[in-house]
Protein backbone atom coordinates (compact mmCIF):
# COMPACT_ATOMS: atom_id res chain seq x y z
CA UNK A 1 0.00 0.00 0.00
CA UNK A 2 1.24 3.49 -0.98
CA UNK A 3 1.73 6.12 1.73
CA UNK A 4 -0.97 7.92 0.19
CA UNK A 5 -3.63 5.51 0.51
CA UNK A 6 -2.90 4.70 4.69
CA UNK A 7 -3.20 8.58 5.16
CA UNK A 8 -6.10 8.60 3.62
CA UNK A 9 -7.52 5.39 5.85
CA UNK A 10 -5.92 7.13 9.09
CA UNK A 11 -6.91 10.07 8.18
CA UNK A 12 -11.00 8.58 8.03
CA UNK A 13 -10.47 6.83 11.02
CA UNK A 14 -9.78 9.91 12.91
CA UNK A 15 -12.80 11.85 11.43
CA UNK A 16 -15.43 8.42 12.44
CA UNK A 17 -13.53 8.70 15.65
CA UNK A 18 -13.94 12.14 16.37
CA UNK A 19 -17.78 12.05 15.29
CA UNK A 20 -18.45 9.24 17.82
CA UNK A 21 -16.65 10.87 20.93
CA UNK A 22 -18.72 14.07 19.57
CA UNK A 23 -22.25 11.95 19.85
CA UNK A 24 -21.84 10.69 23.03
CA UNK A 25 -20.34 13.48 24.71
CA UNK A 26 -23.83 15.46 23.04
CA UNK A 27 -26.40 12.39 23.74
CA UNK A 28 -24.53 11.44 26.89
CA UNK A 29 -24.79 14.38 28.96
CA UNK A 30 -28.78 14.94 29.18
CA UNK A 31 -30.42 12.63 30.97
CA UNK A 32 -33.68 14.07 31.54
CA UNK A 33 -35.72 10.95 30.37
CA UNK A 34 -33.98 8.62 32.94
CA UNK A 35 -34.91 11.07 35.70
CA UNK A 36 -38.30 11.62 34.85
CA UNK A 37 -38.31 7.71 35.07
CA UNK A 38 -37.14 7.71 38.37
CA UNK A 39 -39.21 10.44 39.68
CA UNK A 40 -42.18 7.97 38.38
CA UNK A 41 -40.32 4.75 39.60
CA UNK A 42 -40.33 6.34 43.52
CA UNK A 43 -44.10 7.70 42.91
CA UNK A 44 -44.80 3.85 42.21
CA UNK A 45 -42.97 3.24 45.46
CA UNK A 46 -44.17 5.95 47.79
CA UNK A 47 -48.06 5.06 47.10
CA UNK A 48 -47.89 1.45 46.53
CA UNK A 49 -45.64 0.26 49.34
CA UNK A 50 -46.00 3.62 52.05
CA UNK A 51 -49.57 4.90 50.82
CA UNK A 52 -51.85 3.01 50.03
CA UNK A 53 -51.19 0.48 52.84
CA UNK A 54 -50.97 2.84 55.49
CA UNK A 55 -54.90 4.49 54.31
CA UNK A 56 -55.78 0.83 54.20
CA UNK A 57 -54.81 0.46 58.49
CA UNK A 58 -56.39 4.18 58.55
CA UNK A 59 -59.64 4.00 56.50
CA UNK A 60 -62.74 1.88 56.88
CA UNK A 61 -63.27 1.90 53.06
CA UNK A 62 -59.82 2.76 51.64
CA UNK A 63 -61.22 2.72 48.05
CA UNK A 64 -63.74 4.89 48.46
CA UNK A 65 -61.02 7.13 50.14
CA UNK A 66 -58.86 7.43 47.46
CA UNK A 67 -61.75 7.70 45.26
CA UNK A 68 -62.17 11.13 46.21
CA UNK A 69 -58.12 12.52 44.84
CA UNK A 70 -59.37 10.76 40.94
CA UNK A 71 -59.77 14.33 39.75
CA UNK A 72 -57.05 15.77 41.87
CA UNK A 73 -54.64 13.93 42.27
CA UNK A 74 -52.36 13.26 45.54
CA UNK A 75 -48.87 15.37 44.71
CA UNK A 76 -45.97 14.69 46.69
CA UNK A 77 -42.79 16.23 46.10
CA UNK A 78 -39.58 14.37 46.08
CA UNK A 79 -38.58 15.85 49.52
CA UNK A 80 -41.83 13.75 51.22
CA UNK A 81 -41.41 10.82 49.37
CA UNK A 82 -37.80 10.46 50.35
CA UNK A 83 -38.70 10.31 53.85
CA UNK A 84 -40.20 7.01 53.46
CA UNK A 85 -38.21 4.54 54.86
CA UNK A 86 -39.31 1.90 52.09
CA UNK A 87 -38.21 4.11 49.20
CA UNK A 88 -34.96 2.83 47.03
CA UNK A 89 -32.77 5.99 49.06
CA UNK A 90 -29.89 5.14 46.05
CA UNK A 91 -32.52 6.14 43.35
CA UNK A 92 -33.27 9.14 45.31
CA UNK A 93 -29.55 10.23 45.34
CA UNK A 94 -29.61 9.34 41.94
CA UNK A 95 -31.48 12.05 40.84
CA UNK A 96 -28.64 14.18 39.60
CA UNK A 97 -28.58 16.56 36.15
CA UNK A 98 -25.52 14.73 34.46
CA UNK A 99 -24.38 18.12 32.82
CA UNK A 100 -24.65 20.07 35.69
CA UNK A 101 -23.68 18.04 38.32
CA UNK A 102 -26.50 19.47 40.77
CA UNK A 103 -29.02 17.66 42.37
CA UNK A 104 -32.63 17.61 41.09
CA UNK A 105 -34.91 20.42 43.49
CA UNK A 106 -36.80 18.41 46.16
CA UNK A 107 -39.54 20.46 46.45
CA UNK A 108 -40.01 21.57 42.64
CA UNK A 109 -39.84 17.98 41.60
CA UNK A 110 -42.90 16.24 42.15
CA UNK A 111 -45.79 13.07 41.21
CA UNK A 112 -49.26 13.77 40.91
CA UNK A 113 -50.96 10.09 41.81
CA UNK A 114 -54.10 9.80 40.12
CA UNK A 115 -56.08 6.93 41.36
CA UNK A 116 -58.55 5.21 39.06
CA UNK A 117 -61.13 2.91 39.20
CA UNK A 118 -61.23 0.03 40.83
CA UNK A 119 -58.82 2.00 42.96
CA UNK A 120 -57.08 -0.97 43.98
CA UNK A 121 -53.06 -0.65 45.03
CA UNK A 122 -52.17 -0.40 41.73
CA UNK A 123 -54.90 1.67 39.93
CA UNK A 124 -53.79 5.15 39.40
CA UNK A 125 -51.76 7.02 36.81
CA UNK A 126 -48.59 9.12 37.65
CA UNK A 127 -47.60 13.01 36.10
CA UNK A 128 -44.14 13.48 36.84
CA UNK A 129 -42.52 16.98 37.16
CA UNK A 130 -39.01 17.46 36.92
CA UNK A 131 -36.87 20.24 38.49
CA UNK A 132 -33.32 19.56 37.36
CA UNK A 133 -31.72 22.14 35.40
CA UNK A 134 -32.77 21.51 32.21
CA UNK A 135 -33.03 23.95 29.62
CA UNK A 136 -36.66 23.72 28.30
Amino acid sequence: MSKKKIGIIVGAAIIVIGIVVALVLLLGGNNEKELNSNLSKLGKQFYEEFYYPSQEKSQEDVKAFVKKFEKTGIKVNLENIAKVSKIDQELVKSMVNKKTKKDCDKTASYVVIKPKKPYGKTDYTIDVTLECGFNK
